[in-house]
């Protein structure tokens, strides 16, 4: 039997006053630290240093407000929007891997991303990644479009094939959220015994097999899924949870063994029984469905590598965990990481909740 939780109207959220200072004052903490580490870095409150950011496309409306508050709180440093880029996280992963790339910190939404195209053997970019939150997929839609009156949770997999309903998702071979909006589809398919029919609606092509989209669906990047709606481009978007609160969407939860927002091992299991093929080049590959858990890493080639380990173990901390749920994730508690050994010692020691290994269930989608 399937639980669903009810339609979500868009509603403004209002900042909490204290988490606002907890954030502040551990940004100090941080900021502190990593003056300590660096050395001075300009005087007088002059900018000397700039903070550069490249995280996965689906965080452009939520990372920028927590880069301020931490260069705000850290004296000579900035943290300008034109040094910050948002795109789907493989393609972000490749930037990673160019001759003098300017990025400090990388945010992935896919923690496989990291360890399969920056750590060895594919590359020697990053040696460790910190994965910190879960986010489910939910269905986003235009509340005026035709065909969606009276969505809700329970009838959404049904309005969706209807009569001039459109699908946006992003290309699964450039933006991991392509590629979960898939494996949503898929397991949608299977557990509602539809026989391949659902997801035949949308993708051509057998299930597993490199996905093209049939009429109703549209390759959209996923930082411009808001626009993509509220313009009629299309009616509905699979994406994560917290880029539809951020966005003041509406939109519809789906359950747990479709959303891929569980880290529970049997629920780990169904996500990684779902396939997709990517194409890279010339190339294609397989790839499982697994839970969305976000990872952020420090580029060994990083600009300035200090700065981005001090902003990476703000992002990491207690104070800010309170901001990442209200935002719509689900901070984990203890933190994982894919490589202990190699993780720097001010992340392994500052979260109050500790780093521990990836639990091997997890661990083994990494291969």
């Amino acid at each position: 039997m399937w639980h669903y939780a009810t339609t979500v109207r868009p509603v403004l959220r209002t900042t909490l006053t204290v988490g606002l200072v907890a954030v502040a004052v551990l940004a100090g903490l941080a900021g502190g630290w990593y003056l300590h580490t660096s050395g001075p870095s300009g005087s007088g409150g002059s900018v000397s240093e700039t903070l550069s950011v490249i995280a996965a496309g689906s965080l452009a409306p939520i990372l920028p407000s927590f880069a301020n508050t931490f260069a705000n709180a850290t004296p000579g440093v900035a943290a300008p929007l034109a040094a910050q880029l948002y795109e789907g996280s493989t393609a972000a992963a490749s930037a990673l891997t160019l001759p003098d790339q300017p990025y400090d910190l990388f945010v992935s939404a896919d923690f496989r991303v990291i360890p399969q195209h920056l750590e060895p053997p594919t590359a020697t970019v990053a040696s460790w990644e910190v994965v910190f939150a879960s986010d489910p997929l939910v269905l986003a839609y235009e509340p005026g479009a035709a065909g969606l009156s009276g969505i809700n949770a329970t009838n959404w997999y049904q309005k969706v094939v209807g009569a001039g309903v459109t699908l946006g998702v992003p290309n699964a071979s450039s933006d991991p959220l392509g590629a979960n909006a898939i494996f949503t589809l898929e397991l949608t398919d299977q557990l509602t015994h539809q026989g391949g029919s659902f997801y035949a609606h949308f993708f051509d092509g057998a299930m597993g097999a490199l996905a093209t989209p049939t009429a109703v669906t549209k390759f959209v990047s996923e930082n411009v899924a808001a626009t993509a709606l509220s313009t009629g481009e299309v009616s509905t978007f699979l994406i994560y949870r917290s880029y539809a609160l951020a966005d003041h969407l509406s939109y519809v939860s789906l359950n747990s063994s479709v959303d891929l927002g569980s880290t529970y091992s049997a629920d780990v299991a169904l996500y990684a029984s779902v396939k997709t093929t990517e194409l890279s080049g010339t190339s294609t590959s397989v790839k499982s469905g697994a839970p969305v858990l976000f990872a952020l890493t420090v580029p060994a080639n990083a600009p300035n590598y200090s700065l981005g380990l001090a902003f990476g173990a703000f992002l990491l901390s207690n104070a800010t965990a309170p901001t990442w749920a209200a935002d719509g994730f689900t901070p984990l508690a203890p933190l994982w990481t894919d490589a202990a050994s190699h993780l720097p010692a001010a992340l392994a020691g500052s979260p109050p909740v500790g780093v521990a290994p990836l639990p091997s269930y997890l661990a083994g989608l990494l291969a």
